[in-house]
């Protein structure tokens, strides 16, 4: 059964929905969308079209710069492409990140924690292109280039929403770091959002999400130590 939404703000954040991070700018028009992935794919991934919708506008990373959110797959044959190390963007698989290892499972070696940290795409998964946006003209000017491509974040009633939308007095402290905009989608019929936390987009469930457990801080020798 799909989770239902997440409960609207109430109270002073009740209006939330009016506010915009982001300067006024016309809605994106599909052409300025395929102008944007060609600009930075240079033909690896094509737009999947097919979705409804199929992208979304956000300031995703809160610099007050529109950003550019595309349901893509990687084009027949430039797989390497876009697995290449030196590519212009970052893959990242937040869905994947966000389970957590359950009790009693073995070890993990050193090796085997660097493999599963790196990202590898393979033919035929839904990605989510995430363009950050370039000063005032945004995810259009030419120089918006800083890209992150979400594995296996591609769901259905994809919508961008600001922070203040979702996060209220009763789970404030229940959210993880959240710097911009947020994705809220239904993934594999779970619903959640996508965020940027300052270093890379993660994946929010509110079944499975549990906040990190404050640092200690411990007395001895008249010094404060933190572990």
């Amino acid at each position: 059964m799909e989770e239902k939404p997440l409960p609207p703000a109430t109270g002073p954040t009740a209006d939330a929905a009016a506010v915009k991070s982001t300067p006024e700018i016309p809605p994106a028009k599909p052409a300025e969308v395929e102008q944007a992935i060609n600009r930075v794919f240079k033909g690896a991934a094509t737009i999947l079209t097919d979705r409804t919708p199929y992208f979304a506008v956000g300031d995703f990373n809160g610099d007050l710069s529109q950003d550019l959110a595309v349901a893509v797959r990687t084009t027949p044959g430039k797989i390497l492409e876009i697995n290449d190390e030196l590519a212009p963007w970052i893959l990242v698989d937040p869905v994947q990140t966000a389970r957590r290892v359950p009790k009693g499972a073995y070890a993990e070696s050193h090796a085997e924690m660097m493999k599963r940290k790196r990202v590898v795409i393979n033919e035929g998964d839904l990605l989510l292109a995430v363009i950050h946006g370039f000063q005032s003209k945004g995810w259009r000017d030419s120089q918006a280039t800083q890209t992150y491509v979400l594995k296996d974040a591609v769901g259905v009633k994809m919508e961008p929403q600001t922070p203040k939308q979702i996060v209220f007095a009763g789970n404030k402290d229940k959210l993880p770091r959240i710097l911009g905009d947020v994705i809220t989608l239904s993934i594999n019929e779970q619903y959640g959002f996508l965020y940027y936390n300052g270093a890379k987009y993660g994946w929010y469930d509110p079944r499975s999400y549990k906040p990190e457990a404050p640092a200690r801080i411990i007395h001895g020798g008249g010094a404060k130590a933190m572990r």
